[in-house]
C-alpha cells in the first residue's frame, strides 16, 4: 500500500471532479491525501502517520488530520489568530506525540484541509461530489451510508491559512447538492489508540 499526496485543482473550481481524476489514477490498493491549496503541514512525520493509521485501520473511509482554522470544533487546534508558521510548527511537533483516532463518523462531517482516502472506500462510495462547498462532507456521509468508518488523527497538524482576514471566497462557488452537513452537530463516539 502506498501514500500519494497532492492537492489537486480545477479550473472550473470543481473540487470534487478534480479528486475524482486524481483517484482514478491511483493503483488498486493505494490511498490518496488530499491537502487543501492554503494547509501546510505542522508534523514532520506527517506522511508517515497517515501511512500508519491506513496500516492499522486498513478499512477505514477516511483518515482526517487536525488543523487550526475549521469550522468543527473537534477537529480545531492550535492558534486560530497567529500565522507565524514556527508557532504552528512547535504545536504540531506537541501533538506529534498523540497515537489516538477519534471516531467522527456521526458527526456533521469534517473539514477537508487534509485527508486521506483509499481508493477501494472511495469506489465503493462512487467518489466525490461535484463541486468546491461541501466536496468533503458529502463523501463523509457517503462514507457513513456505506458502514466506513472515519477518524480524525489526534497527532496530525496542518496549518490552514482559510482565508484570513479576508471575505470567504467560497461562497461565491457551487456547494454539494443536498449537503446534510448544516445540521446540529453530533460529538465523537470513540477513541482509539495506535498500538
Amino acid at each position: 500500500m502506498s501514500l500519494h499526496a497532492m492537492i489537486p485543482w480545477d479550473n472550473e473550481a470543481n473540487l470534487g471532479r478534480a479528486y475524482n481524476d486524481a483517484m482514478r489514477r491511483l493503483p488498486d490498493g493505494d490511498w490518496a491525501i488530499f491537502v487543501d491549496h492554503d494547509a501546510m503541514p505542522t508534523t514532520g512525520q506527517w506522511h508517515r502517520q497517515f501511512q500508519e493509521a491506513a496500516r492499522f485501520l486498513p478499512d477505514a473511509g477516511a483518515i482526517v488530520a487536525m488543523t487550526n482554522r475549521i469550522a468543527a470544533p473537534w477537529q480545531r487546534t492550535g492558534d486560530p489568530v497567529s500565522n507565524d508558521y514556527a508557532v504552528h510548527r512547535r504545536h504540531g511537533a506537541a501533538r506529534a506525540k498523540l497515537r489516538t483516532l477519534l471516531d467522527i463518523t456521526d458527526t456533521k462531517g469534517w473539514g477537508g484541509v487534509a485527508f486521506a482516502v483509499s481508493k477501494a472506500a472511495w469506489q465503493e462510495v462512487g467518489g466525490f461530489a461535484d463541486g468546491l462547498g461541501c466536496v468533503d462532507h458529502s463523501l463523509h456521509f457517503r462514507l457513513q451510508a456505506a458502514g466506513r468508518r472515519v477518524w480524525l488523527h489526534e497527532g496530525i497538524v496542518f496549518y490552514h491559512w482559510r482565508h484570513f482576514g479576508e471575505p470567504d471566497p467560497t461562497s461565491r462557488y457551487p456547494k454539494a447538492a443536498n449537503c446534510p452537513c448544516r445540521g446540529p452537530e453530533r460529538a465523537p463516539t470513540e477513541r482509539i489508540a495506535l498500538p
